[in-house]
């Protein structure tokens, strides 16, 4: 039986009617991906179904008390450590703990009356049943395993939640929602600030819940991998199919195309039925004129959709990188050895070809900026030699703090040697419309800011990019546009990122950072190759198999 019924759905904000038409059920080991661009109203629609906004029209029922878990972009927690944030993360398996050891109590009374005591046993009893069902008696190496595989190792344990970093509290948030024995997930954005390994974790806890899970993402590898349905009203039309990311954009191009055609045919024919009756309207022909204006306003009464789209914009760069080909490599290494704090990497001795796409892969905390920083510490550093001929352009992740407050963005695109017209042009391709580019940049948000630099670095002249985590803040259509791009660009890239799906298509070498060395391979970046970080996390146990399996609910 379905547990959420929506029909004829639809979702405002203000005068803003953000989704139209959507009906659906959500059933017991659905994995729903709500994909499209921003502001389309993917998150609104995860706070209709969390019930904190009402729809604007339609009716929305939900069967069985099933408990809701909503994972924000943004969230913070009241406990005083990690570990109380985790371990009281699941309030059922809590409050059966504190039930349990209060009639232990009890029992233990000697004044304690016959048929009050087997009383007490009984309700004992069906309470530990209970508890033990959902891993309560496991709860501590659950807990364990859920902060190492979230990225917290046990020195981190007892920091407390409100001491994190922005990606830090995310990381903690959805690690709640995991444990927290809710029967339906409502994830927005959980990769963000994720690894490669750790997002595999995740998806490894998601394929086991058997409960439900609807998923905000612009990971289009994590989609793939995790979602068994896809949910969309992107072009202009609400559907909902079944079956893998890939295999939704497989269905969305058929189903555009034949939109399509069907709306160039309305239009050839109301364009034939109106000319007919502009020519005859007033002459020996009028009666079959008024038949044609009769059909015309039938016609009319069912326009099929004209497809609004909403994927890659064409995004070229306007410099190009002019440099010799020939054997000679983009950069040479001799004996590079990187060190931050009390960290030292292996020795680093090789040669990378110009040409190259580098994926620059590993887990959080590495090495990747630090290997990046390093390349660009050339000529003091002189274990790193590039071309003569090579220009480097390097976007790192702190690249938005270095925008100045006091200037407009427009001011700052002058600077940068772009005109108004090409400005606005390619703005709007990033996401940044022209109202924005008049304001001072203080006001604008990360996203848009680091949109910003992106845009500066890649329209710079350069012969060489290194990219560290260009994809943050960006949905997948301009994912998409940035891959065609960087898939065109004429110079060497390395690009640290964990969006699996640009790496593989963009890529031709791999680059692993292990935490304690960096091994470069002459071979893009595939999925499945993660043992080369030589790290366990991403193959831990399940936190939410007991738990769904069979589990009795019990009230305490």
């Amino acid at each position: 039986m379905s547990w959420i019924s929506a029909h004829d759905i639809s979702i405002s904000v203000g005068d803003r009617i953000l989704v139209s038409g959507a009906t659906f059920t959500i059933n017991p080991g659905d994995r729903v991906g709500i994909v499209g661009p921003n502001g389309i109203g993917k998150t609104s629609l995860l706070r209709l179904l969390s019930r904190e906004l009402d729809p604007h029209r339609g009716h929305l029922e939900f069967f069985g008390d099933h408990q809701v878990a909503r994972l924000e972009q943004w969230q913070n927690t009241p406990a005083n450590s990690l570990w109380d944030a985790a371990y009281q993360a699941n309030r059922r398996l809590i409050q059966l703990s504190q039930r349990i050891s209060q009639l232990e109590s009890q029992m233990s009374q000697p004044d304690a009356g016959p048929d009050t005591l087997a009383q007490w046993v009984n309700e004992w009893g069906e309470l530990v049943e209970s508890f033990t069902d959902l891993g309560g008696y496991e709860w501590d190496a659950i807990v364990k395993s859920g902060l190492r595989g979230i990225g917290f190792n046990p020195d981190r344990w007892d920091d407390a939640p409100r001491a994190l970093s922005g990606g830090e509290a995310h990381r903690l948030a959805l690690l709640q929602i995991i444990l927290s024995g809710s029967d339906i997930w409502l994830l927005d954005e959980p990769t963000n600030h994720l690894d490669i390994i750790t997002i595999e974790w995740v998806e490894q806890q998601l394929r086991q819940f058997s409960g439900a899970a609807l998923i905000v993402s612009h990971d289009r590898a994590f989609l793939d991998h995790v979602c068994t349905r896809i949910m969309s009203w992107e072009d202009g039309f609400f559907w909902i199919v079944s079956g893998s990311y890939a295999q939704y954009l497989n269905l969305r191009r058929e189903r555009l195309s034949q939109e399509a055609l069907k709306y160039q045919r309305y239009l050839e024919e109301q364009s034939r039925l109106q000319d007919y009756i502009n020519k005859w309207r007033a002459g020996t022909r009028a009666r079959q004129a008024q038949s044609r204006a009769k059909a015309l306003n039938k016609l009319n009464q069912s326009i099929p959709t004209q497809i609004i789209s909403h994927r890659a914009p064409s995004l070229a760069l306007s410099q190009e990188a002019n440099v010799r080909g020939g054997s000679l490599p983009a950069i040479t290494l001799n004996q590079l050895t990187l060190s931050q704090g009390s960290r030292t990497w292996s020795p680093l001795s090789l040669k990378i070809p110009y040409g190259a796409r580098v994926a620059l892969v590993g887990p959080n905390g590495a090495g990747k900026t630090t290997l990046l920083r390093g390349l660009m510490a050339s000529p003091t550093i002189p274990q790193v030699k590039w071309r003569d001929d090579i220009t480097v352009g390097y976007l790192p992740q702190s690249a938005v703090a270095m925008l100045p407050d006091d200037m407009t963005g427009i001011e700052y695109a002058y600077q940068m040697g772009m005109d108004r017209e090409e400005i606005y042009y390619v703005g709007a391709q990033f996401g940044l419309p022209h109202a924005l580019w008049e304001t001072l940049l203080q006001g604008w948000s990360g996203g848009e800011r680091s949109r910003l630099k992106l845009i500066e670095t890649l329209m710079a002249p350069s012969q060489c990019l290194l990219l560290d985590e260009p994809t943050n803040h960006l949905d997948i259509p301009m994912r998409e546009a940035l891959e065609h791009l960087l898939i065109e660009y004429p110079g060497t890239l390395i690009i640290a990122s964990h969006d699996r799906a640009l790496l593989a298509n963009v890529s031709t070498h791999t680059w692993w950072a292990t935490g304690t060395s960096y091994v470069f391979e002459s071979l893009p970046f595939r999925e499945g190759r993660t043992q080369m970080l030589n790290t366990s996390s991403a193959h831990s146990p399940s936190l939410v198999r007991k738990r769904q399996e069979g589990v009795k609910r019990a009230s305490p």
